[in-house]
């Protein structure tokens, strides 16, 4: 039998109370679907390590660069703590994860469940059930650019807008098999009527960068006639996504604005506590929340696990597609379908969601869940 290797990192913040549940819900998974993982660590990194450790190393010795690339696959709690911004000597971990393992696919579902009380007036669960797909190499955050100081004082700083042919054309072809996939949803196409769509948004016209993102996905478009493919400037669908999310299936969009997009569409789905995501690339992928490390609740135990959870469950069905091992991906919907049967039964729930559970308690009603399915 295969035995997967997983790496677990910690971060800060609530991270200390989320990935126990993620680790919980492993040792679940192996005994439910018959699958064997290797879990190495959990290894803590970040600010509090570098604050920890007189600002000399941000994260465990036993975290090397190497290991990112020996193990199938790996995941990390959230990670930075607001007083450290910018105050820190180096990065949290020895690569440059979404860079160094060419993670070019950011997936970042958003889906409204039974049993969570949208912000969106009249919709009901069912009715919002789209995945904000997001370049994740390229954009605004490659951090190409500087400042000129002048005696001591900042005067100009520069950013570079980084758009490459081939950035554009694996993340919409991503964009088109997911559209056809169903993966990540729960259901095959857009809500409002059944159809898979791919939805292209960026502000070609405005930024060349973004008119190549459009061009690409138009060369692209006569391949994939099952899929209705639509053009939208990012500021319009900011606004049609709160107007009609019943109409989105899969939304693909360069870097940055899939950043933002993807938090919008946390509060749309009831909680930021909701959103799962994976980083993937071909060869290698990892998992964590959307959301940050919420200093203000960490330590209280009340954290919403199931970002985590829902993300830990992506990471799985990633790995059985690229080894063709079906239990991970029935692992993915099991936990997938615990999840919506905990917060359909109501009687446990994290205080985002307007319960009074303790993030343990959650986890602990997930995996029971999962076990009885």
């Amino acid at each position: 039998m295969t035995k997967y290797k997983i790496l677990a990192l910690v971060g800060d913040g609530i991270a200390y109370e989320l990935v126990p549940e993620a680790l919980k819900l492993l040792d679940a998974i192996e005994q439910v679907y018959d699958v064997d993982f290797e879990t190495i660590g959990p290894y803590e990194f970040g600010a509090k390590y570098y604050a920890d450790h007189d600002m000399k190393q941000g994260w465990d010795p036993a975290i090397t660069r190497d290991l990112f690339f020996d193990v199938d696959c790996w995941f990390k709690g959230p990670v930075g703590l607001p007083e450290y911004l910018g105050k820190l000597p180096g990065p949290y971990l020895p690569i440059n994860q979404r860079l160094d393992q060419d993670l070019y696919a950011n997936i970042r579902p958003c889906r409204l469940r039974a049993g969570v009380e949208g912000v969106l007036k009249g919709r009901e669960p069912g009715d919002i059930d789209y995945i904000v797909l997001r370049e994740n190499t390229e954009h605004m955050y490659v951090r190409v650019g500087g400042k000129l100081s002048r005696a001591g004082e900042t005067e100009l700083a520069l950013d570079n807008y980084i758009q490459t042919r081939k950035g554009c054309e694996r993340i919409i072809r991503k964009g088109y098999e997911l559209a056809l996939s169903g993966d990540y949803k729960g259901k095959r196409g857009a809500p409002r009527d059944g159809k898979p769509r791919l939805t292209v948004a960026a502000k070609w016209g405005i930024c060349q960068g973004d008119a190549l993102f459009k061009m690409v996905a138009e060369e692209l478009e006569p391949s994939f006639p099952e899929v209705e493919t639509e053009y939208a400037w990012i500021d319009a669908w900011s606004y049609w996504a709160i107007m009609r999310p019943d109409h989105y299936d899969i939304v693909v969009m360069p870097n940055q604005y899939g950043d933002i997009m993807s938090d919008m569409s946390g509060a749309i789905q009831g909680s930021m506590g909701m959103a799962g995501s994976i980083n993937a690339g071909d060869d290698y992928c990892f998992a964590e929340p959307t959301h940050g490390t919420a200093p203000d609740i960490a330590g209280r135990g009340i954290s919403n696990p199931t970002s985590m959870i829902l993300s830990i469950g992506m990471m799985l069905n990633w790995l059985g597609d690229n080894h063709k091992d079906t239990r991970l991906k029935d692992a993915w919907t099991g936990i997938d379908q615990a999840i919506d049967k905990v917060l359909r039964e109501g009687k446990v729930r994290t205080p985002d969601l307007g319960g009074s559970s303790k993030t343990h308690e959650f986890g602990d009603a997930v995996v029971k869940a999962m076990q009885a399915s």
